[in-house]
């Protein structure tokens, strides 16, 4: 296979780079769209490194084809008369000359690489670069987009998500890579879709070197995918295919007596199980199908009533639930507002961790792909006012409660289905402010496709809308915790979801509501 020449340089740069930035603990690439705005810079650098590298090409190039014109004008003469070229001692000296010296020199001249100082510029980067683990959550990320919404691989290829096209296409490489790394996931299914795909590209177009790949090594790997998936006749179709253009490769000639064998035999691999029925209330909610709500008791209204300052400025408030209470705020954040927060936010963004009861720290966890920085209440004024519209919005007193958290979410970017609440009675994480009596969740960013904010118990989709707050209770007035509070955040197919939360603690809010009862 033309591509193996480079798999063991590409293995070993890609181990080096991983030792060094996880020594460094640098996080990944594609969990913030924010986040991954550096890497444009980044290959734009490379390609300009690239076109020098062509320059010097060019210019050696250059000289080699003067150099030539020159050398071939001067043997032509000499051919064409050759007893009296050579009878000339001034002849027969300087061929002699070029013969010892010059052509040594060439060959030197050959020898000397071209590109040394693009290849340490290239090395140089290298570090900043995405790693095989960053290419893997993008796949994925990219994986959950398809599986979550119900798209067609072929769709995605073509640039067609969830119903809108856009001007960009996958190409073989990329679906090749795709189906790549899902089979090494053991995800044999979408893996085979991916493959398919690929071939079904490079039918059509033609992938330029040093990039190139043969059709025979991705028909082998769709092959295999076949098989683990118990598609035993349709593995042996596709290898068939491969033989045609290759009758003679013995890789293929084994795999064919391979898979005729199992064919004979009745041999049978462990295909995975595909689940049938109705789509989970998840992805219907994600996917924008739970039914409207009949409930007569929502409302809304301008709530001028929750704080005295609300009396001078009501706020927009739309109630979306009753158990757990939600309430949708519209228009508490204006454009500046929104920009500053962000600006605040991009230096500081790092991996989005969730806490685990087990062992009582905050792990990174496959579960929630974003990037988040924290800011003290009194960061900036404008945190300050921040805090101060929550406590307007809310009621509650902000005394003893968690951080802002600012949120940015990148490819795929999603957190699956959690609770906010902690219920841990003993733990030192509630001991002294109380478990979380509610969520605040700012909508920095309108997101042009995906991002909803999915209660699947009570069937609630919120959708993003920019400067919109989501507010609701994850305790009972007995204080123990509310399951229908389930929620999760769908993946984003397009756009760049930017949030900001707050998490209330219940031990201040003793006066302000007396029902609860005082944790122990």
């Amino acid at each position: 296979m033309r591509s193996s020449k480079w798999l063991l340089p590409l293995m070993l740069l890609t181990c080096q780079v991983l030792l060094h930035r996880l020594v460094k603990g640098e996080e990944s690439h594609c969990t913030s769209v924010a986040g991954m705005v550096k890497l444009l810079d980044l290959e734009a650098q490379l390609i300009d490194n690239l076109a020098d590298y062509a320059d010097e090409l060019e210019k050696k190039l250059d000289i080699v084809k003067r150099s030539i014109a020159s050398m071939r004008l001067e043997n032509d003469r000499a051919r064409g008369s050759t007893e009296e070229y050579l009878s000339n001692p001034l002849n027969s000296f300087s061929l002699i000359r070029r013969m010892n010296r010059d052509w040594t020199i060439w060959q030197l001249y050959i020898d000397d690489p071209v590109g040394l100082t693009q290849m340490e510029k290239i090395q140089e980067l290298r570090e900043h670069m995405p790693t095989s683990t960053d290419v893997e959550e993008a796949v994925t990320a990219l994986d959950r987009i398809q599986s979550t919404y119900g798209l067609q691989v072929a769709e995605i290829a073509h640039g067609l998500l969830d119903g809108r096209q856009y001007n960009v296409s996958l190409t073989a490489l990329d679906t090749y890579a795709m189906g790549q790394i899902l089979f090494d996931q053991g995800n044999y299914w979408a893996a085979a879709g991916w493959l398919y795909q690929s071939i079904v590209l490079m039918e059509v177009y033609t992938i330029s070197a040093p990039l190139e790949v043969s059709k025979t090594e991705v028909r082998m790997v769709y092959a295999e995918a076949l098989l683990k998936l118990n598609q035993n006749a349709d593995a042996l179709k596709v290898v068939n295919i491969a033989l045609a253009d290759k009758p003679h490769d013995i890789k293929l000639l084994l795999k064919k007596s391979e898979i005729e064998t199992m064919i004979r035999t009745d041999t049978k691999n462990q295909a995975p199980k595909v689940q049938q029925g109705a789509t989970e209330a998840y992805k219907m909610g994600c996917r924008g199908q739970f039914p409207p709500s009949v409930d007569g008791r929502l409302h809304c209204r301008y709530n001028s009533t929750t704080s005295p300052f609300l009396i001078l400025a009501p706020l927009k408030m739309e109630l979306v639930g009753l158990d757990p209470y939600m309430v949708l705020y519209h228009d508490v954040l204006s454009a500046a507002e929104i920009k500053e927060l962000q600006g605040m936010a991009t230096p500081g963004l790092k991996r989005a961790t969730v806490f685990q009861a087990a062992s009582g720290r905050n792990e990174v966890v496959k579960t929630r792909t974003s990037k988040v920085t924290w800011f003290p209440d009194s960061y900036s004024p404008l945190t300050v006012r921040l805090n101060a519209r929550i406590s307007d919005m809310t009621g509650f007193n902000l005394y003893g409660s968690e951080m802002l958290q600012l949120m940015n979410y990148g490819l795929g970017g999603h957190y699956d289905k959690h609770y906010d609440f902690f219920n841990q009675t003993n733990s030192n994480i509630t001991l002294m402010s109380g478990d979380r009596i509610a969520t605040v969740l700012f909508y920095l960013s309108d997101v042009e496709q995906g991002g909803a904010t999915v209660f699947p118990n009570i069937q609630t989709a919120v959708f993003p809308q920019r400067g919109s707050v989501i507010m609701w209770y994850n305790l009972n007035d007995d204080g123990k915790p509310n399951t229908q509070t389930l929620h999760a955040a769908c993946p984003v197919i397009v756009g760049s979801k930017w949030v900001c939360n707050k998490w209330i603690r219940e031990r201040e809010q003793i006066f302000s509501r007396p029902c609860l009862k005082r944790r122990k």
